[in-house]
C-alpha cells in the first residue's frame, strides 16, 4: 500500500515520527519533488485541486464569506458538507451548487463531531451504520440541492478512514475518494483506481512537509503546529503550486474554512491559483 520511499519500513510509530524528522529537516524539498514526480497525472499539465471540509459551525458561518472569495477569483472548489448541516443551513448550500461548487459527501452526522456525534468514530461504526451515514447525506443533497453527488470523504478521513466504505460508494454508483494522504498512498498525490471501480484522491503535501498532510489543522491550529505562522504558511501553499506548475504535476489540498479565511489566507493563495489550472474532482471523469 505504500509507495517505496524512505519511510516504509517504519512500521513502528515512534520510528516513523524519527524518520519523518529527519526528512523534513534534512531534505525535504528534494524528497517532495522526487515523490511527486512519480506520479501519473490524468490532466497532463499542471492542475490544482482546492477543497474544504465543513465540520463545525464556525465553519458555516465562514461560508458566505468563503463565497464570496471564490466568485471574485472565479474559481470553483469542492466542498465537503455534512448532511446535517445541509438541513440546518440550505440556503448557503443552496448557494455554493448555484455558483458551480462540487458537493462532496461528507456523511450525515460526521462521527465525532460536537454537534451531533461526538461519542462515535467512522471507522468504529458497523458496516450497516457507516452505509447509513452515506447513504443519508446522499439522500439528503438529493432532496435538498437537487444534485447527485459522485465523491465521498470520510469523516476526520486517514486514521479514521476504513476499506469498508469502498463497496458502499460502488453500490451507490460514486465515482472516487478522497479520504487518503498522498504521503502514504500508492498515487503518489495524483488519483488512482482503488478498489470496487473506485478512485481515490489522496490530498497532498507540500515542499517543506512532504510526509505531512498540507492543511490548516497540522499547519496552523494543532498544538506544535508544523509552522505556527500565516505568512509561513501562504508562503509555503505559493511555493507549493510553484513546483506543481514547473513540473506539470496534479495536487489537491483540503482547508478548514473558519481558519483559512483569517488574515486574508485564503485572499492570498486565491491570488496565487489564479497563475495555474484549476480543476474540481468530477472533472477526472470527463478526461
Amino acid at each position: 500500500m505504500y509507495p517505496d520511499f524512505a519511510v516504509r519500513p517504519f512500521f513502528n510509530k515512534y520510528a516513523a515520527r524519527m524518520a519523518r524528522e529527519i526528512i523534513h529537516r534534512a531534505f525535504p524539498e528534494t524528497f517532495f519533488r522526487k515523490f511527486m514526480l512519480k506520479q501519473k497525472n490524468p490532466f497532463k499539465e499542471a492542475a490544482y485541486a482546492l477543497t474544504f471540509d465543513f465540520d463545525f459551525e464556525k465553519d458555516i458561518a465562514a461560508f458566505p464569506v468563503l463565497l464570496d472569495l471564490l466568485k471574485k477569483n472565479n474559481i470553483k472548489a469542492g466542498l465537503a458538507v455534512i448532511g446535517k448541516f445541509v438541513e440546518k443551513y440550505p440556503d448557503i448550500h443552496k448557494r455554493a451548487v448555484e455558483e458551480g461548487h462540487e458537493i462532496i459527501n461528507h456523511s450525515y452526522t460526521h462521527p465525532d463531531n460536537p454537534h451531533w456525534a461526538p461519542d462515535r468514530f467512522f471507522n468504529k461504526l458497523a458496516y450497516a451504520e457507516q452505509k447509513t451515514e452515506i447513504e443519508k447525506a446522499h439522500e439528503t443533497y438529493h432532496n435538498i440541492l437537487g444534485i447527485e453527488c459522485i465523491g465521498f470523504r470520510t469523516p476526520h478521513y486517514g486514521n479514521l478512514h476504513t476499506e469498508s466504505v469502498y463497496p458502499i460508494l460502488a453500490e451507490l454508483g460514486y465515482k472516487y475518494s478522497s479520504s487518503t494522504a498522498a504521503c502514504g498512498y500508492k498515487g503518489y498525490g495524483a488519483p488512482s483506481l482503488h478498489s470496487h471501480g473506485i478512485i481515490e484522491i489522496p490530498t497532498g503535501c507540500s515542499p517543506n512537509f512532504p510526509l505531512a498532510i498540507f492543511d490548516s489543522w497540522n499547519m496552523l491550529r494543532k498544538k506544535n503546529p508544523f509552522l505556527g505562522d500565516d505568512d509561513l504558511f501562504v508562503n509555503e501553499f505559493n511555493k507549493t503550486i510553484e513546483v506543481i506548475s514547473e513540473n506539470n504535476l496534479f495536487l489537491t489540498h483540503y482547508f478548514d474554512p473558519y481558519d483559512i479565511i483569517k488574515n486574508k489566507k485564503l485572499d492570498r493563495i486565491l491570488k496565487k491559483l489564479t497563475l495555474i489550472k484549476t480543476v474540481q474532482y468530477k472533472d477526472l471523469f470527463i478526461y
